[in-house]
Formats: C-alpha cells, structure tokens, sequence
C-alpha cells in the first residue's frame, strides 16, 4: 500500500494542472484533511508549487498546487 504523500506526489507529477486540496481529495478518494497535511508539507518541497489560483478540475478561485514544469 502506497503512503498517501507518495500517491499525491505521483498524481501531481503525472496531472501537470493546478488542484485545490478539494478537488485533489475527491479524485483521489482521499479525506480532505489528509490531503490538506501533505499539500502543506508539499509546499516547502523542491518541485511544487502552491499558490492561488484557478483549479484546473472545480475552476474556483483559491489555494492550489501542481508540480512544478520538469526543466
């Protein structure tokens, strides 16, 4: 069984598009707090980016995160 931090990382990484933690737990069929927990940690992280914004999947205005564009 993958940790959620791992299955949330690989999501991200293969979705080049920005997710609130909402849309990011619907999806991923995942509370919405743990999702919350590891986007926060993801935050600090090399390679990702949060920030507000439009959500690629409900389209509203708020926090969101994707990865960062493989350079």
């Amino acid at each position: 069984m993958k940790l959620p931090s791992s299955v949330i990382e690989t999501f991200l990484r293969s979705h080049r598009e920005s997710f609130c933690v909402d849309c990011l737990a619907q999806g991923l069929d995942m509370p919405a707090g743990q999702v919350s927990m590891v986007v926060r940690r993801l935050q600090d992280t090399l390679g990702f980016s949060v920030a507000t914004g439009t959500c690629s999947h409900c389209r509203r205005q708020r926090s969101v995160i994707k990865a960062a564009a493989a350079g």
